[in-house]
């Protein structure tokens, strides 16, 4: 049992083939309460440039790519398979230069520093193998003042319905809001709180927000 978990997680942190396809779609449809959570909870502005890490099928790049009209989102995902479905998806902002789409790892972003004003990331985290290391490169791409947002479902909600399931497998680690913040701080950000949506219905509407303190800079 424990291993065809396993091999399903795997496809989520890396969609790929026919089942990844399959699991794109399936995320495009699930998860559209997080997504709308999540923008509301960046309160993204017009000039922002925006990161968002594991973009997945690229609905909520498509959604926020409505709101920044002069900045500019960009993308990054290791999995082709989601890179070109992301792509099609987005494909006019992509044309008109309000969207560009990456293929990388969060711990090795291809980014500049000091780029961002918000960066974000829905359900990816748990995936990430190396999560302090992605935490410091994000804080490494923020501008000073910069936000980042993280949609998760809190480990101590993960199997509520069905306790006596496994909480995580190798190739998925849940965390609780707590440990987000433990790690942000470590990384480097100096501000950090949790978001969540009261209706028990929504329960991965619940984020872990930081911030990079102003008088940081990488010069």
């Amino acid at each position: 049992m424990l291993g065809r978990f396993v091999n399903l997680d795997a496809q989520y942190r890396r969609p790929s083939g026919w089942l990844g396809r399959y699991i794109g779609r399936d995320m495009a449809r699930d998860h559209q309460p997080e997504n709308r959570w999540t923008i509301d909870v960046l309160q993204a502005r017009p000039s922002d440039q925006i990161l968002e890490i594991g973009f997945g099928p690229g609905v909520a790049i498509q959604a926020l790519s409505t709101i920044v009209s002069t900045g500019q989102i960009i993308g990054v995902d290791f999995s082709p398979t989601m890179l070109r479905a992301a792509r099609r998806r987005n494909a006019a902002a992509i044309r008109a230069g309000r969207v560009q789409l990456l293929g990388g790892e969060a711990n090795n972003l291809p980014l500049a520093g000091e780029r961002f004003d918000q960066a974000f990331s829905i359900h990816s985290i748990y995936f990430w193998p190396e999560a302090s290391a992605a935490l410091a490169e994000i804080w490494r791409v923020l501008r000073p003042g910069g936000r980042l947002v993280l949609t998760i479902l809190p480990r101590e909600l993960w199997n509520v319905d069905n306790p006596d399931l496994p909480v995580g497998t190798p190739e998925c680690r849940p965390y609780t809001g707590a440990e987000l913040q433990t790690m942000l701080h470590i990384a480097g950000f100096s501000a950090t709180s949790i978001v969540a949506d009261p209706n028990p219905a929504h329960r991965s509407n619940y984020c872990v927000v930081a911030s990079k303190d102003v008088a940081t800079s990488n010069s």
